[in-house]
């Protein structure tokens, strides 16, 4: 990966981590890499009664297409796949959801977060 999109991948993931925290939410980990891949936040919600697995997407606009568009199923699985290895390491008796978090650098910037952004993850699930 370049500088620069290693340097815009982590703007985007300040820029989340303060909405994020504004909104009461507890990051709980930046970052987590595991031999599947990387899971860019994990989160707990202000109620403390979900983890959230966060992938934050920044992208200039949306010109050719919403950001959370590029989180395909070969980066989800590998993001669900984390998040059971995450969870194996951090036992927690929480919910968990998914969400993605776009950030839209071109002007002013604009964030928006998807919560729950994929509801059924089930067949990526190893038991």
């Amino acid at each position: 990966m370049s500088r620069y999109k290693k340097n815009i991948g982590d703007f985007g993931e300040n820029i989340a981590e303060g909405m994020l925290t504004s909104n009461g939410y507890y990051i709980l980990e930046r970052k987590f890499v595991t031999h599947f891949g990387e899971i860019d936040i994990i989160a707990l919600t202000p109620q403390k009664d979900v983890i959230v697995f966060i992938e934050v997407k920044t992208r200039k606009d949306s010109t050719h297409g919403a950001a959370a568009e590029s989180v395909n199923k070969t980066k989800l699985s590998r993001i669900v796949k984390s998040a059971q290895q995450y969870l194996l390491e951090n036992p927690f008796d929480t919910d968990i959801r998914f969400d993605v978090i776009e950030v839209y650098t071109a002007g002013d910037i604009r964030v928006n977060h998807i919560i729950n952004a994929f509801p059924d993850v089930s067949e990526f699930i190893d038991f």
